[in-house]
């Protein structure tokens, strides 16, 4: 009797937890943010300051026009700052470490002071003409993907090189450092690799030609495609559609979620918004 009782817990124990890690997840739209958004590719919250930085590319992803820029917002969606940091091109990928900011911007990694918005400096890209999104690990090494090229480069130690390349990089797009792993969007799906480049796997092809990739919690990810679409991509790789905005001719681009407001925010570029949806 007791065998049999304690068996049948163990049975309703992993059938709860299977059920708690695969139960439906839902996204409700919360607010948008458009006053003076101008093709938004980026949108990250910095819980120190309290604010959400948009990357605007402002036009053309690719000219060197120097009409790019970035925006302060609170995390209510109102706009605080419209042009916090100005003179960019086309930025996108954000990123932050210490009392820095990184931007991507076409073949520059741009370096920001986080707590007054002013440009500290440009770093040229050697071999870059699309870079895309930024990541840094827990050394504060920079990551940034060039999407045309195929490349993922590394910025330390104040020089650039180059991470990764080649076929499986191909379409490389969102970048994330969790969990001691550089996890990498490309055209095939979502890949891994240590710090150094090395043990490069394929983690998931569920979803390829991604964008934007987050951490929901210590097991799954959110993952984004720039056409309009964002699934939630569980510890075995297998991915739910969570959002379709193709309908509404609305973008979702480089997505970020910010656990401490429970929102995950997506710009939707050509729909020249920040929107942010309850998880």
């Amino acid at each position: 009797m007791r065998y049999f009782f304690c068996s049948l817990l163990l049975g309703l124990t992993g059938f709860f937890t299977a059920y708690a890690q695969h139960s439906p997840v839902k996204l409700t739209f919360k607010w948008s943010a458009a006053d003076g958004i101008r093709t938004p590719e980026s949108a990250l919250y910095d819980p120190q300051h309290q604010v959400i930085y948009v990357s605007n590319i402002n036009g053309d992803a690719t000219a060197k026009d120097g009409n790019g820029f970035i925006s302060l917002l609170d995390t209510e969606g109102h706009i605080k700052q419209l042009h916090w940091t100005d003179g960019l091109n086309a930025p996108k990928g954000l990123a932050f470490y210490g009392n820095e900011l990184y931007v991507a911007d076409i073949d520059q990694l741009v370096i920001i002071d986080r707590n007054t918005g002013a440009i500290k400096q440009k770093v040229n890209v050697p071999g870059s003409s699309f870079l895309n999104d930024v990541t840094v690990d827990d050394h504060g090494n920079v990551y940034v993907s060039d999407t045309r090229q195929a490349k993922v480069f590394r910025y330390a130690n104040g020089k650039v090189s180059t991470l990764l390349q080649g076929e499986n990089m191909q379409g490389a797009n969102g970048l994330l450092f969790w969990k001691g792993k550089l996890w990498i969007l490309t055209h095939h799906g979502i890949f891994t690799c240590d710090a150094s480049g090395k043990n490069l796997k394929l983690f998931s092809d569920a979803v390829k030609d991604g964008d934007g990739i987050w951490n929901v919690n210590d097991r799954d990810l959110i993952v984004s495609q720039w056409i309009g679409r964002v699934y939630y991509v569980y510890a075995n790789g297998k991915a739910e559609e969570l959002l379709d905005t193709r309908d509404e001719h609305k973008n979702t681009a480089d997505i970020s979620y910010a656990a401490p407001l429970k929102l995950l925010l997506v710009p939707t570029f050509t729909g020249n918004s920040v929107d942010a949806y309850s998880l």
